[in-house]
């Protein structure tokens, strides 16, 4: 190469400039600017083409995460493709996603239209206001004037620094990505023309309900007009005519009476009121009624909530009515909780989603490493390569020619070693581009109640790609889905900022992501989140009677589980390999549990499999070499019990946590609040909130399966996958019960404090200095109970939590004043906590319609010390004599 001449060539490059009469734009971001820090937000782009035809992107720049107010940091950039004739109009959406770090602040977004080399043709500057960290954001989807919601919109909130925001919605501007929706708090259906809701919105809607959504629908008059086209899973009961209710009903779900001295206000409205007439669905809760006529109407969907109302609350007399303000109030506490209250600075770490398994990056990422091969196999090659070379030409060719006693031999050998090992080395970089380039994925399935033929799959997927050498990769990821680096695993240039974002752009086939400037022997991980349809579903006739779970369980999905478990109420059982069409026998028997469980599932397993507990393999500096052991650590993982890289300032990572056996998790370290919400009150991360049972396992991956598809530079790379399925089970409780608090959630539905009376200082932990909350239980559907005794308890050493968040001489729930409703002598009934419990019989007089039980606890000295505890769980203790 050092002889060979240089050569010179020339070429133009083309670009399109922006002419007099080219394309422009029009560019909104956010709803109305406004948009929740941490979540997708959708950008909006009317472009016009006044030119010549054009071809191009439209562009949006992404901050790093805890970027604060004016970091002009880039992690990533969104593009979408656009073609514009000479004289057409389109709207362009991209979906984005925004992680400040900061809340409460205003920014500019820099909107660019591209051509197709790169270059800027035009460009906008959008403004976006990040919501407040107590601010309510309601969405509302009605064709009334806005005046109708403005009981809701003057609302005063527990929290007095905080303010209720609605934003109007319609056809146009509903998202088709349920990510996006949550920005939205909670979403209000009122008296809407919904059939203007294409398929894919009313899916986005469906789906965003099913990770954590709080959905209120609303009858009325109207309800033809409002609920006949919403899906039967979004609807808590079948409405069928109208009626008109009498004047002196009371429209505010009871909540029971007020303390002893004090007046309440009259909860009756005096007018009469057009309702709609519906019949409850299966698993709907009554909250009012007025003779029969069911008025609110309460039911789970998924990890979301749905409240029926069968009067418009937008429409005379309820609009003009003096309580319209309590009965917002009411629906907004039973929604959102804990939202409503004020929140210590611990308790405000924003997530990117309301789903625990997709939040800890961290934990997923760690157990992504190990499923790559040894990726320094070339090396090995090489080094020998290397050597054989040497010895060939060295040691070996001087005692071949010693032996024939002939120099001739000496060139023969050095032209014969060249051209062998030259073949052998080409052959060797042949075989390595292909296979140098790895890429593998973990996908975390959380499979829906199957309907009669099909099942909704909500998965997030971690995409790890592995590159030996430097350059720029394009990763073409075959799912609609919404895709993102991870947050940990960018580089970073000297000042701190990411020196090569990496560019998604949306395409018709899936969506692509380009890798720029990766350096040698890098592996980066890409998120993405999508919902699509299995055929099939899991399948469960069970019942529990006498603490036996028996029954079967069927797999009608057209996939095959080569690790399957199934969990309740505490316990486990191994279901081993369950192939599709196959159906397993489930007998268990479940130990009378007094407290909560004593260990995570993820540890019980482990211990099963005589594993270290909790199985944190990554953080203690080894890798899972077998299949087994990658699985235990991505239960270790999901159950939130390690965090494997704290460092990255993701906000999601958990240093290694105890279980204690009241169901408290202790930590001295970080925590990950979803995790440690369901640990505190007794649960567990690995079973979904929504079901008394669930089925985890890992399915095979067969060669037909095109969900994950992902090639590098269009080539399909060698590949392993993981994927991680959660499915619902239903459980049929029966005769005598013996529940664990676990399965009996409790809702804040009430809060009479002033100030600072209350606080949260973790999702479900309180700091309550003065007044009382009410919580409410729903029991599940028993046939034929037999319930013995309701035994209420908090969780134990919670002050130490207190004492970490600036609540100095704190005291524990024991000095609490608990208070049951009695629905027979109307009356609230004395108790006192005695370790962190008590137990309350008779127990039917403590059951109210709908299976409801009102707890009240208080702090009726203001001069005391503040009250840490965590949120009240219930154990159905059963008599086993009775039958």
């Amino acid at each position: 190469m050092v002889f060979l001449p240089h050569t010179a060539s020339a070429h133009t490059i083309s670009s399109s400039l922006p002419t007099a009469n080219g394309p422009s734009f029009r560019a909104t971001a956010g709803f109305d600017t406004r948009y929740r820090d941490g979540n997708w937000i959708p950008i909006r782009v009317a472009l016009r083409n006044d030119g010549p035809d054009f071809n191009g992107f439209v562009s949006v720049n992404t901050p790093l995460p805890f970027a604060g107010a004016g970091n002009s940091g880039v992690l990533s950039t969104y593009r979408a493709m656009v073609s514009l004739p000479s004289g057409a109009q389109k709207q362009v959406t991209l979906y984005v996603p925004f992680y400040y770090g900061t809340q409460g602040i205003t920014q500019n977004v820099t909107i660019d239209l591209l051509d197709t080399n790169g270059h800027k043709v035009n460009s906008q500057a959008s403004p976006i206001h990040a919501l407040g960290p107590g601010d309510i954001f309601v969405g509302i989807l009605s064709d009334q004037p806005t005046t109708g919601f403005t009981a809701l919109n003057a609302l005063s909130l527990p929290n007095p620094s905080s303010s209720v925001f609605t934003q109007n919605l319609n056809a146009s501007t509903f998202p088709t990505v349920a990510e996006a929706l949550n920005n939205f708090d909670l979403l209000i259906l009122d008296n809407f023309t919904t059939s203007n809701l294409n398929k894919s919105q009313l899916a986005t809607l469906q789906n965003w309900v099913h990770q954590g959504g709080s959905l209120i629908v609303v009858g009325g008059p109207e309800w033809m007009n409002t609920l006949k086209p919403l899906p039967a899973s979004l609807l808590p009961a079948t409405v069928t005519q109208t009626t008109t209710i009498p004047s002196g009903t009371s429209l505010l779900p009871f909540i029971g009476p007020a303390d002893p001295g004090t007046k309440s206000a009259s909860t009756n409205i005096q007018a009469p009121v057009n309702v709609s007439v519906a019949t409850p669905a299966a698993g709907g809760s009554v909250l009012l009624s007025s003779n029969g006529t069911p008025l609110i109407v309460q039911s789970q969907l998924g990890l979301g909530q749905i409240d029926y109302l069968a009067f418009d609350p937008s429409l005379e007399p309820v609009v003009s009515w003096s309580q319209a303000s309590s009965l917002w109030r009411a629906l907004l506490l039973r929604n959102l909780g804990d939202q409503m209250l004020i929140s210590s600075a611990s308790s405000t770490t924003p997530t990117v989603s309301k789903s625990v398994l997709s939040s800890n990056t961290n934990g997923l990422g760690a157990v992504l490493q190990s499923l790559f091969p040894t990726s320094f196999l070339a090396t090995q090659f090489i080094l020998i390569l290397l050597l054989g070379y040497i010895l060939v030409l060295g040691p070996i060719r001087l005692l071949i020619v010693r032996r024939l006693k002939s120099r001739d031999w000496s060139w023969r050998i050095v032209v014969s070693t060249i051209l062998v090992f030259s073949l052998l080395s080409y052959g060797l970089a042949l075989q390595q581009k292909g296979t140098s380039i790895l890429s593998s994925n973990i996908s975390v399935v959380q499979l829906d109640r199957p309907s009669a033929t099909e099942s909704m799959a909500h998965t997030t997927t971690y995409v790890g790609v592995f590159v030996p050498n430097q350059g720029d990769f394009r990763v073409h990821l075959s799912n609609d889905g919404l895709v993102q680096p991870a947050n940990d695993q960018q580089s970073r240039s000297p000042n701190g900022l990411t020196s090569q974002p990496t560019t998604i752009t949306t395409t018709q086939s899936g969506t692509d992501a380009t890798l720029q400037g990766v350096n040698i022997w890098t592996l980066r991980t890409l998120i993405s989140r999508s919902n699509h349809t299995e055929t099939g579903g899991i399948l469960s006739r069970l019942s529990l009677q006498d603490d036996l779970l028996s029954g079967t369980v069927t797999n009608t999905l057209h996939r095959d589980f080569s690790d399957a478990y199934l969990l309740t109420y505490g316990r486990y059982v191994s279901l081993g390999q369950f192939k599709s069409g196959t159906t397993k026998e489930i007998h268990l028997q479940l130990p009378k549990i007094v407290g909560g469980q004593t260990a995570s599932f993820a540890d019980q397993i482990a211990a099963s499999k005589h594993l270290a507990v909790p199985y944190t393999p990554i953080s203690n500096g080894n890798q899972p070499q077998t299949e087994q052991q990658r699985h235990m650590a991505m239960l270790s993982a999901l159950s939130g019990e390690a965090g494997y890289d704290c460092s990255g300032g993701s906000g999601f990572c958990m240093q290694y946590g105890v279980v204690a056996s009241n169901g408290v998790m202790v930590s001295n370290g970080n925590y990950s609040s979803s995790a440690y919400n369901q640990l505190i009150n007794g649960g567990d991360p690995l079973m979904l909130p929504d079901a008394s049972a669930t089925l985890i396992g890992w399915a095979d991956n067969p060669s037909s399966d095109t969900t994950n598809v992902v090639t590098i530079n269009d080539t399909y790379t060698s590949k392993s996958q993981e994927t991680f399925f959660q499915a619902p089970l239903d459980v049929t409780l029966s005769g005598s019960v013996n529940l664990p608090p676990a399965s009996i959630n409790s809702q804040l539905v009430d809060v009479q404090t002033q100030g600072t009376g209350v606080q949260t200082l973790y999702p479900g932990v309180y700091a309550l200095s003065s007044g009382n909350m009410t919580f409410e239980f729903t029991l599940p559907v028993i046939n034929n109970p037999h319930i013995g005794t309701l035994q209420i308890s908090t969780a134990s050493s919670l002050p130490q939590v207190g004492n970490t968040v600036g609540q100095q001489g704190s005291i524990d729930a024991n000095h609490l004043h608990p208070y049951l409703y009695n629905w027979q002598t109307r009356n609230w009934d004395a108790y006192a906590f005695s370790s962190f419990t008590f137990p309350a019989t008779p127990s039917q007089s403590y059951i109210g319609p709908g299976g409801r039980v009102l707890l009240r606890l208080a702090n009726t000295d203001s001069t005391q010390a503040t009250a840490i505890f965590g949120k009240p769980s219930l154990q159905l203790v059963g008599a086993s004599n009775t039958r």
